[in-house]
C-alpha cells in the first residue's frame, strides 16, 4: 500500500539543511526563472507558479491582478534570469554608446539606453523561444494574429522573403 505522507521534496531534511550553507553557482538565476511556469488563480488574483506547485501551500513567484498581465511576465519570465544577449558599455565612442553581442560591437546608440539594450535582449528571448512567441501572438488576441497572417503571408511571398522595407 503506498504512503499517504505527503512529500514536499524528494531530498531529506538534513541534504536541505546542509546544502544551504553552500553558495549558489553564478548560474542559480537562470534556474530560478527557467521553464516551465504556469499561470493559476490565486487568492482572487492571478499568480505565476511551477507546476508542482500548488496554489494552498505555495507562495506564487509574482502575482497579478490582470490576467493578461500575469501571461506577459509568464513569457518574459525565463529570459530574466539568462545572460544578457546585448551589454551596452557606459563609455561613448565616436558614433554613440557600443551595444555588443559577445565580443562584437552591434550596434551605437546616440544615447545611454540601457533600457532599450535590456528590451532587445527579452525580443532575442522572444524570437528564439517557439513557446514564448505563440504565447505572446496568443495574447495580442485574434485581430492582431489576423493582421498578422496577411503581413507574414506578405513577407513570404516577397522577394525571398526578406524583412520589410521600412521606406
Amino acid at each position: 500500500m503506498a504512503s499517504e505522507r505527503k512529500m514536499v521534496n524528494a531530498f531529506s531534511l538534513e541534504y536541505l539543511e546542509a546544502v544551504q550553507v553552500r553558495d549558489d553557482p553564478s548560474t542559480a538565476l537562470e534556474s530560478e526563472t527557467a521553464e516551465p511556469w504556469e499561470v493559476r488563480a490565486a487568492a482572487g488574483r492571478y499568480g505565476l507558479f511551477r507546476p508542482w506547485e500548488k496554489v494552498e501551500e505555495d507562495v506564487p513567484r509574482a502575482l497579478f491582478r490582470f490576467e493578461e498581465t500575469a501571461w506577459l511576465f509568464r513569457v518574459i519570465w525565463p529570459a530574466l534570469g539568462r545572460d544578457r544577449t546585448f551589454r551596452l558599455r557606459s563609455t561613448p565612442a565616436a558614433e554613440g554608446y557600443p551595444v555588443e553581442m559577445g565580443d562584437t560591437t552591434v550596434a551605437f546608440l546616440r544615447g545611454f539606453d540601457p533600457d532599450a539594450v535590456f528590451a532587445a535582449h527579452l525580443a532575442s528571448y522572444l524570437i528564439r523561444s517557439p513557446q514564448a512567441l505563440g504565447l505572446l501572438v496568443w495574447l495580442a488576441g485574434p485581430t492582431a494574429q489576423q493582421e498578422m497572417g496577411r503581413m507574414l503571408a506578405d513577407l513570404a511571398s516577397g522577394p525571398g522573403g526578406a524583412a520589410p522595407d521600412p521606406a
